[in-house]
Formats: structure tokens, sequence, C-alpha cells
């Protein structure tokens, strides 16, 4: 509610009303949609007939709630002249695709001998439509019209919507070919139903012909690599000679042996992607003490693929910095910083120039770079000389008549609905600002801030791209648990982007991605019983679950920075990579996490949390040292 007023104050203050009449058109309107909901459907019909043309600029939505009106009073023919003119006079309408299935609803109950025409129409134009697809398909069928049934069948059979099981048994075995199987398989892929995937292909296997071997093999492959099956998934990258992911499978299986006996074929293959697969096995080989091999392979990496050349430098100073060959790491991290201008780099240069006694020097002095890591850590060396306070200006503009319609009215569905098309128009750019603002007040957090962080000056407008959502809840969970709330608003978003609804291909849930088993049992231990994933959509009990487990994993390592690490990778991995290697400062840990993902998510919480202290004007040295743990600070 409070949402609301505040959109609708917002409205006011930009586009003023001009008459009484006005207010009291738009109430009739809100009648209109209110009455529609429910139906009434006589005064929903006289209300949206009155305020029809009065409101042009939205008629495609009154149109279309007064054909429901007309449908619920079963004024079949009045509904479908409204639908007619919708799609006459409103081309582009977002309603189009609602308003031929009502089309196609009304059709239907009339017997109107058109039905099959448009039927055709609308799965010519919305191909994708399996709902609309697999009735029309069961129409055909009992009409006797079995190929043309059997071909729309097939059509979402091979997809990975909620319709494809049910085409399938509609369909006999002999329907469904080889093809149509690895195609399915691949729509399940994609939709991460790996599982599921697997048995397709499985049949597929078993009938391919040889020229179809190869397709279903590798597919099967990918679906067995991606349920961490990796030495089964090598075995079938072998038959289907796919080499770079066999070699990616071999080393997730550890399966260190045949990966060096097969590597000069590797090499030899002169695939491009192979490089990313060594530099992985030259970090391997360092972090089992076989620094010289690691260091010949990433030199050879370095020569043989030009596109990888900046990587495996990189790892190459690194190897030379973590086992303190200073010098040589020293001349590379020169090199990559004169060569890249990352501050990356200088900050591991500055670190090495640390560790050798090297006297600071103004040489290398930066200005401050929002969103980079290495800003922040570089303040903690002298480098960055000073951090600018957080800004937010307002968003400046004119509020689109269509869209401030609606939002008078408080059709917020609507309202986002519009928001989103005007997204997909790239001369709207620069009203992003403003539009990332109302999404922002009508409560769609994640869009406003992934639309935010897409222009260049998006740190301009702080309090969008970080903003302080469900603030009550983060600020009762801080006290509880005794934790900054600074962390807390920096894992929601980077987690979810502040998305209640958010759920991931692992099924981790919610504002903090909680996965059912840590809620249940951590929230057993606050008096929270969670017996299903649907109660961790509440964004309240999951920001106090997931509060309470970030909390318990600070305690258990003693480290903010290693919490952050296992809230995403788990406590097991982090302990393993604490105890397998000796590290003077945490920094060193950051960039040394063997899991890519795992990194990456790393730097972003800690950029993201050291925005939150910024714009809570509680970012200092000190601040940034206590988290991170970097040894001498900035003298």
């Amino acid at each position: 509610m409070k949402i609301c007023i505040l959109v609708i104050i917002l409205l006011f203050i930009i586009i003023p009303t001009s008459t009484l009449s006005q207010h009291s058109l738009i109430d009739e309107l809100i009648q209109g949609r209110n009455a529609l909901k429910s139906k009434d459907y006589l005064n929903a019909e006289q209300y949206l007939t009155k305020v029809l043309p009065e409101f042009k600029e939205i008629g495609d939505y009154i149109l279309f709630w007064r054909a429901k009106a007309r449908t619920g009073m079963n004024k079949y023919e009045e509904a479908l002249k409204d639908i007619e003119i919708l799609k006459k006079n409103y081309p582009h309408s977002p309603l189009l695709k609602k308003s031929r299935k009502e089309e196609i609803e009304i059709t239907k109950k009339l017997d109107l001998a058109n039905i099959e025409r448009i039927y055709e129409s609308f799965i010519n134009d919305y191909p994708d439509e399996t709902e609309i697809k697999f009735e029309y398909a069961l129409y055909l069928k009992d009409l006797g019209k079995t190929e043309r049934a059997k071909k729309l069948l097939k059509e979402i059979f091979v997809t990975a919507t909620l319709f494809a099981d049910r085409a399938e048994k509609e369909l006999s075995e002999n329907d469904i070919t080889v093809n149509d199987l690895i195609k399915k398989a691949k729509a399940l892929n994609n939709a991460y139903l790996f599982k599921k995937a697997e048995k397709y292909l499985r049949d597929a296997i078993s009938k391919a012909n040889p020229s179809q071997l190869s397709e279903a093999l590798s597919t099967l492959g990918y679906s067995l690599f991606m349920q961490k099956k990796y030495s089964e998934s090598a075995e079938i990258f072998k038959k289907c000679s796919e080499h770079y992911w066999r070699a990616r499978a071999l080393l997730r299986a550890r399966n260190f042996e045949t990966f060096e006996k097969e590597l000069p074929e590797y090499i030899r293959l002169k695939d491009s992607r192979i490089s990313d697969v060594l530099i992985n096995y030259a970090n391997i080989k360092r972090r089992a003490g076989e620094t010289d091999e690691a260091v010949k392979i990433l030199k050879m990496v370095n020569l043989q693929y030009p596109s990888s050349k900046e990587e495996s430098l990189w790892y190459l100073g690194w190897i030379y910095y973590i086992t303190g060959e200073l010098d040589k790491a020293k001349q590379i991290f020169q090199e990559l910083y004169i060569s890249h201008g990352k501050l990356k780099y200088l900050y591991w240069l500055e670190k090495v120039n640390e560790l050798k006694g090297v006297m600071k020097t103004k040489e290398y002095s930066v200005s401050f770079r929002p969103g980079d890591i290495y800003s922040y850590l570089l303040y903690t060396k002298g480098k960055v000389s000073f951090i600018p306070e957080s800004v937010s200006i307002s968003p400046k503009s004119i509020i689109p008549k269509r869209i401030n319609t609606l939002l008078r009215a408080d059709f917020r569905e609507e309202a986002i609905q519009e928001i989103k098309i005007k997204l997909n128009d790239s001369r709207e750019i620069e009203n992003i600002p403003l539009l990332s603002k109302l999404l922002y007040e009508l409560g769609d957090y994640s869009t406003s801030v992934r639309l935010i962080s897409k222009i260049p000056d998006s740190f301009s407008y702080q309090d969008l791209l970080y903003p302080q959502v469900y603030r009550d809840a983060v600020l009762k969970a801080s006290n509880q648990f005794n934790i900054d709330p600074c962390l807390i608003f920096a894992i929601m978003r980077e987690e979810s982007r502040f998305d209640r609804q958010a759920q991931s291909p692992a099924g981790a849930i919610g504002v903090m991605q909680l996965m059912l088993d840590t809620a249940k049992k951590e929230g057993k231990k606050i008096g929270i019983s969670i017996d299903s994933n649907t109660e961790l959509f509440d964004s309240d009990k999951n920001i106090l679950i997931g509060s309470f487990h970030l909390k318990n994993l600070i305690e258990e390592f003693g480290s903010t920075v290693f919490a952050i690490a296992a809230y995403n990778a788990g406590e097991k991995a982090v302990s393993s990579w604490i105890k397998s290697t000796t590290y003077r400062d945490i920094d060193e840990f950051i960039e040394d996490i063997p899991y890519s993902e795992t990194k990456a998510y790393v730097k972003k919480v800690l950029t993201s949390y050291f925005e939150y202290l910024r714009i809570n004007k509680a970012l200092t040295d000190e601040t940034i040292s206590k988290i991170i743990k970097v040894k001498g600070g900035r003298s």
C-alpha cells in the first residue's frame, strides 16, 4: 500500500491532472475494472463504455476488459467486435495474444465455421504458444485430420513445456523419430532438466543410425556432465570424438592419468577452447605442488593460444606470486597493468612491492572506479587517494501518457508490462532512469536493478543500483543476529536482485536463495517451521533464515569473506580450500578460490557490501581492512 501511495504522489507531482472530471473518470475506470473482477459484468460494461472515448491511450485495455464483460453476459458477437477493433486500432498492443485467445474461446462457443482459420492464424503468429497448439491438435484429431494433428503434437513434444508430456501421450511410439528424441532432449537440457533429457537420449541412441549417433551421444554426454557424472560423460564424449568436452570431464573426474595421455592429442587439434582446459589443469598442478609443470603448461598456452594470452599470463604471474618468486611476479603484473590498465593487476603489483619492502610511490596513483573491487582494496594501499561520497540523482523525464494513465488508476501489473515493452525499444535508453524508478516504486526490484545497471552512468543512481528494500525485515534480522544490514543487502542483491519469486535451477529459492534443506534446519533453530518451498517465497521468513545462516557461517569460519564463499560453495569446499593452502592474507584466498563461479560471487558480494557501506557513509579504510583482513592499511 505504501508503494501505491508513493507512485501516485510521484505521478501527480510530475504530471498533475488538469481537472476534477479527470479524477472522476479515473474513478469510473477503476470501478469498471473492479466490477469485471467481481463478475459484475453489467456495471463493468457500462463503466468501461463510458470511459473508452476519454482514455484512447489505453483503449486496447478497455476494449479487452469490455469484451471479457460482454462474454460474461453471453454477448459474444459484441465481444468479438471489441476484439476486432482492438486488433485493428492497436496492432502493437501487448494484449493481442490474450485477445486472440479470447477470440478462439468465443468462436468455439458460437461454433463458427472459421475456427480452423483462426487457430491456424494464431499458431502461425505464436508458434511457441503450446497450450493453444495442443488444444487445436485435439480439435483436429476429433475431426479425423490426424496428420495435421500429429504434426502439431510432435512440435509440442520436442519442447520442455507443460504440454509436452500430454502431447507425448497422444502420439504412438512410431510417431516419434530419433531426431525428435534428440531435439526434445536438447530442449530439456536448456531447461536444466538433465535427468529427464538423459532418458530420451538413451532411447534415441538405441534406435539411432550412424548419421544420428554422434549428435545423440554428444547431447547425452552434456546431460551426464551437468549431472556431475563426469567419468560416464567422459566415456560418452570419447565415443563421439568431442575432445574438448572429454578433456573437461576427465579433469572434473580427476582422472589425470588418462588426461595426460591424451593431452598431446588435445594440443594437436588447435581448438581454441582447449586453452581454458589447459589453464585449469595448470592450476590443478600448482595446487598439487607440481609448480614446474604448471609453469610449463601456462607458457605453452601463452605461446600457442593468442586469445588466452592475458589469462595465461595472469595465472603465470599468480603462480610466481604464490610460490614467492616475487621478481617474476612483479614483471608480469607490471606488463599486464601497462597493457590492459586493470586495477586487479595494479593491486597485486602493489602487494608484491609491499612484500619486497619497496617504498610506496605515487607512480600508479589512480582514481576511484565505483563497482571495481580493486578500487576499494587499492584504497587500503594508498593508491586510490579518495573515495567520493555516494550520490543518487532523481530521474527527470516525462512519463508516457499510456503508462501514466495505468499508474493513476493503480493498474500495477499492466503498468509494469508497458514499461517492459518500452524497454525493448532501443530509442528509450534516455528514459531508463525514469523507467527504472517506476519499476522500483511498483515493487519490481529485480528488473529495476538490472535495468539501471545497463547505463554508463548507473552509479549516479545509487538508490536504484543498490536499493535497500525489505528494510524492516533486514533491520529485524540485523538486530536479532547482530549482523551488518549492509551485508544482508549485498547478499540479496547478488543472489536474487531482490526478487522474492527467484528460483535457481539447483532449487534455491527467494531473495536470499535458500535451499529447502538448509532453510528447514536453520529455521528450526530460530522457531520458524518450513515445510515446503512455497514458504520460502515469503521475504520476511527468507531474510530471517538466510541472515541467521550467514551469521552462523561467519562464526564458524571467523571471517566475513570465508562466510560469503561458503554461502555460495558450501562449508565443506571452503574448509578444504583453507586447509590445502596457507595464505598470508584473505585477499590471497579470494584470488585463489578454485571455483570460478564462487570467486566471481565473492568479489561481487564484497563490492556490493562496500557500496552499501558507502551509501550509508560507513566506508573507511579501517572498515575495508577489517572485512578482508588485509595487513598494513594506509599509512
